[in-house]
Protein backbone atom coordinates (compact mmCIF):
# COMPACT_ATOMS: atom_id res chain seq x y z
CA UNK A 1 0.00 0.00 0.00
CA UNK A 2 1.26 3.47 -0.88
CA UNK A 3 1.81 6.00 1.92
CA UNK A 4 -1.36 7.94 2.71
CA UNK A 5 -0.02 11.18 1.23
CA UNK A 6 0.47 9.46 -2.13
CA UNK A 7 -3.04 8.00 -2.15
CA UNK A 8 -4.97 10.96 -0.74
CA UNK A 9 -3.38 14.09 -2.20
CA UNK A 10 -5.10 14.21 -5.58
CA UNK A 11 -7.58 16.54 -7.26
CA UNK A 12 -10.52 15.09 -5.32
CA UNK A 13 -8.80 15.86 -2.02
CA UNK A 14 -9.23 19.60 -2.64
CA UNK A 15 -13.01 19.30 -2.42
CA UNK A 16 -12.74 18.18 1.21
CA UNK A 17 -11.43 21.60 2.30
CA UNK A 18 -13.46 24.26 0.44
CA UNK A 19 -13.23 26.51 3.52
CA UNK A 20 -9.44 26.63 3.11
CA UNK A 21 -9.69 29.31 0.46
CA UNK A 22 -7.82 32.30 -0.91
CA UNK A 23 -9.31 34.65 1.70
CA UNK A 24 -7.85 32.49 4.48
CA UNK A 25 -4.50 32.30 2.65
CA UNK A 26 -4.39 36.10 2.35
CA UNK A 27 -4.99 36.41 6.09
CA UNK A 28 -2.18 33.91 6.73
CA UNK A 29 0.18 35.86 4.48
CA UNK A 30 -0.67 39.20 6.11
CA UNK A 31 0.03 37.64 9.52
CA UNK A 32 3.33 36.00 8.58
CA UNK A 33 4.53 39.24 6.99
CA UNK A 34 4.03 40.94 10.36
CA UNK A 35 5.63 37.99 12.17
CA UNK A 36 8.83 37.40 10.20
CA UNK A 37 8.99 40.29 7.67
CA UNK A 38 10.22 38.23 4.69
CA UNK A 39 11.91 40.18 1.92
CA UNK A 40 9.53 40.37 -1.02
CA UNK A 41 12.22 40.52 -3.70
CA UNK A 42 14.22 37.55 -2.37
CA UNK A 43 13.58 33.84 -3.11
CA UNK A 44 10.81 32.25 -1.02
CA UNK A 45 9.85 28.57 -0.96
CA UNK A 46 6.33 27.35 -0.14
CA UNK A 47 7.12 23.79 0.92
CA UNK A 48 4.30 21.32 0.18
CA UNK A 49 2.45 24.09 -1.62
CA UNK A 50 -0.55 21.94 -2.62
CA UNK A 51 -2.91 23.71 -5.00
CA UNK A 52 -1.06 27.01 -4.57
CA UNK A 53 -3.46 29.19 -2.61
CA UNK A 54 -0.67 30.62 -0.45
CA UNK A 55 1.44 31.22 -3.56
CA UNK A 56 -1.45 33.22 -5.02
CA UNK A 57 -1.74 35.25 -1.82
CA UNK A 58 2.03 35.81 -1.64
CA UNK A 59 2.13 36.94 -5.27
CA UNK A 60 -0.76 39.33 -4.67
CA UNK A 61 1.13 40.72 -1.66
CA UNK A 62 4.08 41.63 -3.90
CA UNK A 63 6.45 38.67 -3.57
CA UNK A 64 8.29 38.33 -6.86
CA UNK A 65 10.54 35.24 -6.57
CA UNK A 66 8.33 32.37 -5.45
CA UNK A 67 8.82 28.62 -5.68
CA UNK A 68 6.10 26.11 -4.82
CA UNK A 69 7.28 22.54 -4.17
CA UNK A 70 4.99 19.54 -3.85
CA UNK A 71 5.12 15.80 -4.45
CA UNK A 72 1.62 15.56 -5.95
CA UNK A 73 1.41 16.08 -9.72
CA UNK A 74 -2.36 16.54 -9.37
CA UNK A 75 -2.06 19.31 -6.81
CA UNK A 76 0.68 21.03 -8.81
CA UNK A 77 -1.57 20.91 -11.89
CA UNK A 78 -4.30 22.59 -9.83
CA UNK A 79 -1.76 25.19 -8.67
CA UNK A 80 -0.67 25.90 -12.24
CA UNK A 81 -4.29 26.41 -13.26
CA UNK A 82 -4.91 28.83 -10.40
CA UNK A 83 -1.68 30.73 -10.95
CA UNK A 84 -2.48 31.04 -14.66
CA UNK A 85 1.03 31.94 -15.82
CA UNK A 86 1.81 34.60 -13.22
CA UNK A 87 5.38 35.81 -13.53
CA UNK A 88 7.80 35.17 -10.70
CA UNK A 89 6.27 31.86 -9.61
CA UNK A 90 7.88 28.47 -10.30
CA UNK A 91 6.34 25.10 -9.50
CA UNK A 92 8.59 22.12 -8.73
CA UNK A 93 7.61 18.49 -8.24
CA UNK A 94 9.88 17.01 -5.58
CA UNK A 95 9.92 15.22 -2.25
CA UNK A 96 10.44 17.49 0.76
CA UNK A 97 13.05 15.01 1.98
CA UNK A 98 15.14 15.85 -1.12
CA UNK A 99 14.79 19.58 -1.84
CA UNK A 100 16.69 20.36 -5.08
CA UNK A 101 18.21 23.67 -3.89
CA UNK A 102 21.21 24.69 -1.82
CA UNK A 103 21.91 28.03 -0.09
CA UNK A 104 19.17 29.61 -2.19
CA UNK A 105 16.08 30.77 -0.29
CA UNK A 106 15.77 33.72 2.04
CA UNK A 107 12.54 32.24 3.43
CA UNK A 108 10.99 28.76 3.58
CA UNK A 109 7.37 28.31 4.68
CA UNK A 110 5.69 25.09 5.81
CA UNK A 111 2.01 26.04 6.15
CA UNK A 112 -1.29 24.28 6.90
CA UNK A 113 0.13 21.21 8.68
CA UNK A 114 2.52 20.06 5.95
CA UNK A 115 5.06 18.64 8.42
CA UNK A 116 4.94 15.27 10.20
CA UNK A 117 3.72 13.08 7.34
CA UNK A 118 6.19 10.21 7.67
CA UNK A 119 6.20 7.00 9.71
CA UNK A 120 9.75 7.41 10.94
CA UNK A 121 10.74 10.51 12.92
CA UNK A 122 14.12 10.36 11.18
CA UNK A 123 12.35 11.28 7.95
CA UNK A 124 10.88 14.39 9.55
CA UNK A 125 14.36 15.25 10.75
CA UNK A 126 15.63 14.84 7.19
CA UNK A 127 13.07 17.44 6.05
CA UNK A 128 14.52 19.94 8.52
CA UNK A 129 18.04 19.13 7.33
CA UNK A 130 16.98 19.68 3.72
CA UNK A 131 15.31 22.99 4.55
CA UNK A 132 18.48 24.13 6.30
CA UNK A 133 20.51 23.20 3.23
CA UNK A 134 18.08 25.00 0.89
CA UNK A 135 18.18 28.23 2.91
CA UNK A 136 20.87 30.81 2.38
CA UNK A 137 22.85 31.89 5.48
CA UNK A 138 20.61 34.09 7.59
CA UNK A 139 17.47 32.64 5.99
CA UNK A 140 14.28 32.05 7.97
CA UNK A 141 12.13 28.92 8.27
CA UNK A 142 8.51 29.03 9.50
CA UNK A 143 6.50 25.92 10.38
CA UNK A 144 2.74 26.08 10.97
CA UNK A 145 1.58 22.77 12.42
CA UNK A 146 -0.66 21.06 14.98
CA UNK A 147 -0.44 21.85 18.67
CA UNK A 148 -0.26 18.35 20.15
CA UNK A 149 -1.80 19.21 23.55
CA UNK A 150 -4.72 21.02 21.91
CA UNK A 151 -5.47 18.12 19.55
CA UNK A 152 -5.33 15.51 22.33
CA UNK A 153 -7.61 17.53 24.62
CA UNK A 154 -10.20 18.47 21.97
CA UNK A 155 -10.25 15.58 19.53
CA UNK A 156 -13.65 15.06 17.90
CA UNK A 157 -13.79 11.33 17.28
CA UNK A 158 -16.69 11.29 14.82
CA UNK A 159 -18.69 13.79 12.82
CA UNK A 160 -20.69 13.98 9.63
CA UNK A 161 -20.77 16.93 7.26
CA UNK A 162 -22.75 17.54 4.10
CA UNK A 163 -21.12 19.28 1.18
CA UNK A 164 -22.65 19.82 -2.27
CA UNK A 165 -24.98 16.87 -1.85
CA UNK A 166 -22.28 14.56 -0.54
CA UNK A 167 -21.95 13.05 2.91
CA UNK A 168 -18.55 13.32 4.59
CA UNK A 169 -18.23 10.79 7.41
CA UNK A 170 -15.13 11.72 9.41
CA UNK A 171 -13.42 9.60 12.04
CA UNK A 172 -10.37 10.69 14.05
CA UNK A 173 -8.27 8.79 16.55
CA UNK A 174 -4.97 9.00 18.33
CA UNK A 175 -2.34 6.33 17.85
CA UNK A 176 -1.56 4.11 20.82
CA UNK A 177 1.46 6.24 21.73
CA UNK A 178 -0.58 9.47 21.24
CA UNK A 179 2.05 10.74 18.83
CA UNK A 180 -0.08 10.58 15.69
CA UNK A 181 -3.54 11.88 14.90
CA UNK A 182 -5.15 9.72 12.25
CA UNK A 183 -8.13 10.82 10.19
CA UNK A 184 -10.38 8.81 7.91
CA UNK A 185 -12.88 10.63 5.68
CA UNK A 186 -15.46 8.57 3.80
CA UNK A 187 -17.07 10.59 1.02
CA UNK A 188 -20.44 9.28 -0.16
CA UNK A 189 -21.78 10.73 -3.40
CA UNK A 190 -25.52 11.26 -4.02
CA UNK A 191 -25.53 8.14 -6.22
CA UNK A 192 -24.06 6.07 -3.37
CA UNK A 193 -20.52 5.85 -4.74
CA UNK A 194 -17.99 6.14 -1.90
CA UNK A 195 -14.30 6.86 -1.54
CA UNK A 196 -12.12 7.00 1.56
CA UNK A 197 -9.27 9.43 2.22
CA UNK A 198 -6.68 8.76 4.93
CA UNK A 199 -4.44 11.17 6.79
CA UNK A 200 -1.86 10.51 9.51
CA UNK A 201 0.20 13.33 11.02
CA UNK A 202 2.87 12.98 13.68
CA UNK A 203 2.39 15.62 16.36
CA UNK A 204 5.26 17.30 18.17
CA UNK A 205 5.42 19.39 21.31
CA UNK A 206 7.10 22.76 21.10
CA UNK A 207 10.05 21.39 23.06
CA UNK A 208 10.34 18.41 20.70
CA UNK A 209 10.34 20.53 17.59
CA UNK A 210 12.68 23.11 19.05
CA UNK A 211 15.17 20.36 19.83
CA UNK A 212 14.86 18.93 16.33
CA UNK A 213 15.44 22.35 14.76
CA UNK A 214 18.50 22.91 16.92
CA UNK A 215 19.83 19.45 16.01
CA UNK A 216 19.50 20.50 12.35
CA UNK A 217 21.72 23.52 13.25
CA UNK A 218 18.98 26.17 13.23
CA UNK A 219 19.41 29.05 15.67
CA UNK A 220 17.17 31.75 17.18
CA UNK A 221 14.28 29.26 17.51
CA UNK A 222 11.00 30.85 18.60
CA UNK A 223 7.49 29.48 19.07
CA UNK A 224 4.04 31.05 18.86
CA UNK A 225 0.43 29.95 19.29
CA UNK A 226 -0.69 31.43 15.98
CA UNK A 227 0.62 33.29 12.97
CA UNK A 228 -0.62 36.45 14.70
CA UNK A 229 2.31 36.30 17.15
CA UNK A 230 0.26 35.00 20.12
CA UNK A 231 2.22 33.33 22.90
CA UNK A 232 2.18 29.54 22.68
CA UNK A 233 0.57 27.44 25.42
CA UNK A 234 -1.24 24.10 25.78
CA UNK A 235 -4.56 25.64 24.65
CA UNK A 236 -3.16 27.31 21.53
CA UNK A 237 -4.88 26.20 18.34
CA UNK A 238 -1.59 25.92 16.45
CA UNK A 239 2.14 25.51 16.96
CA UNK A 240 4.18 28.02 14.98
CA UNK A 241 7.96 27.61 14.97
CA UNK A 242 10.34 30.19 13.53
CA UNK A 243 14.05 29.49 13.18
CA UNK A 244 17.05 30.90 11.35
CA UNK A 245 20.00 29.47 9.47
CA UNK A 246 23.11 30.87 11.04
CA UNK A 247 24.95 33.56 9.12
CA UNK A 248 28.04 32.18 7.43
CA UNK A 249 31.27 32.96 9.23
CA UNK A 250 34.26 33.03 6.91
CA UNK A 251 36.75 33.34 9.74
CA UNK A 252 39.23 36.03 10.72
CA UNK A 253 41.13 37.80 8.00
CA UNK A 254 44.09 39.85 9.22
Amino acid sequence: MNPWYIESFGQEYLSLYPHRDLAEARADVDALIDLIAPEKDEPLLDLACGAGRHLLALHAAGFSRLVGLDLSADLLAAAAEQLNGREGVELVQADMREIPYKDHFATVLSLFTSFGYFEDEAEDRSVLTEVYRALRPGGVFLIDTLNRDFVIDRLVAKEERFLSGRSLQIERRLSADRRYVEKRTRVIEPDGEARTFRESVRMYTGDDLEGMLQSAHFTDVRRYGSLCCEAHCSTSGRLIMVARKEERCDGFQG
